[in-house]
């Protein structure tokens, strides 16, 4: 389960323009964050991440349940990891090669995801998204309302593409 509503670029540039000028430390993640992000259930066939990540680019998938309660998430190192025990730090279990994921130790999203992800609230101020950022070195932050439901992701490019549209870089 797939999930796309409108293209990423389109959306950060509307939310950039709508949230130029103002602070960092008074911009909430929610004016940055895309709501076009890929949803895929826990029992999403590893195939179909394989398939995202080669055809639609790099970014990370949100695992969900079927109330879209926010549950993992599955990088390309997350994938990678399984293939080589030398690349991955996220995950425990590993698996030779990309037929053996395919085929055997990984057959689902829940099997590669890394479940400690970092979420945050809509309400985080961009300041506190960029310190969790530097802090666990990851690209973006999962957005969740308070029932820990996934409402988008908030991409360190996009506040980068934000500070410059504000003259703060």
């Amino acid at each position: 389960m797939l999930e796309r509503d409108t293209h990423p670029a389109d959306e950060a540039a509307g939310n950039q323009q709508k949230s130029a000028g103002k602070d960092i430390d008074i911009i909430a993640v929610s004016d940055l964050m895309t709501r076009d992000f890929e949803k895929i259930l826990p029992d999403t066939p590893i195939d179909h991440c394989i398939t995202h990540f080669s055809q639609r680019g790099c970014r990370d998938l949100v695992v969900v349940d079927h109330e879209g309660r926010f549950l993992g998430i599955v990088t390309p190192v997350d994938l990678l990891t399984h293939l080589s025990p030398a690349i991955g730090v996220r995950s425990r279990k590993k698996s030779g090669c990309i037929e053996c994921i395919i085929v055997g130790n990984a057959s689902t999203a829940e099997d590669v995801m890394a479940r400690k992800h970092i979420t945050v609230r809509g309400d985080t101020p961009v300041s506190e998204a960029l310190r969790l950022l530097e802090k666990y070195h990851h690209p973006d932050l999962v957005v969740v309302d308070q029932e820990g439901v996934a409402m988008g992701v908030v991409e360190i490019c996009t506040i980068i593409a934000h500070l410059k549209v504000t003259g703060k870089v």
